[in-house]
């Protein structure tokens, strides 16, 4: 884990190391997001029916954006401080937790009949949100505390 700071010139001031990681950690936010973007579009399309692909290709495409994922991930932690992989860190931890419990309460609740079958669009969702609010979390305690 690379610290944002140790590549700088040692001329630099602090205020301008610091406007220098924030650069930094923005940049990484913009490219991550938007391959993840433009990934979800293509692979909506696909699963759509709107791209008429042959199974190889879909399944071609499906692994490009695993790989994609992963590679962008590994990036992402490289290039950022250890207080957002911190951060990242313990918000992925709440979003895996959030996952399993919804999912196996979910299909506990359903097969006594008192909900309807699991859905996996709504388990993602709200395992994102809650992914969210826990780093949205942990970023608002460490700038007001």
């Amino acid at each position: 884990m690379n610290s944002p700071e140790t590549n700088t010139n040692p001329s630099l001031s602090g205020e301008d190391r610091l406007r220098r990681r924030r650069r930094r950690i923005l940049a990484v936010w913009i490219v991550t997001i938007g391959a993840g973007f433009l990934g979800g579009i293509a692979l909506g399309l696909a699963a759509g029916g709107a791209l008429s692909l042959s199974p190889l290709f879909f399944w071609a495409g499906l692994a490009l954006l695993a790989v994609g994922a992963v590679a962008s991930s590994l990036w992402f932690m490289r290039r950022v401080d250890e207080v957002e992989v911190f951060d990242n860190l313990w918000a992925s931890f709440a979003g895996l937790l959030a996952h399993m419990l919804i999912s196996a309460g979910w299909v506990a609740a359903a097969a006594r009949g008192l909900a309807p079958a699991p859905d996996v669009l709504s388990v993602l969702l709200a395992t994102l949100v809650i992914t969210v609010i826990a780093y949205a979390g942990l970023k608002l305690r460490r700038r007001l505390g």
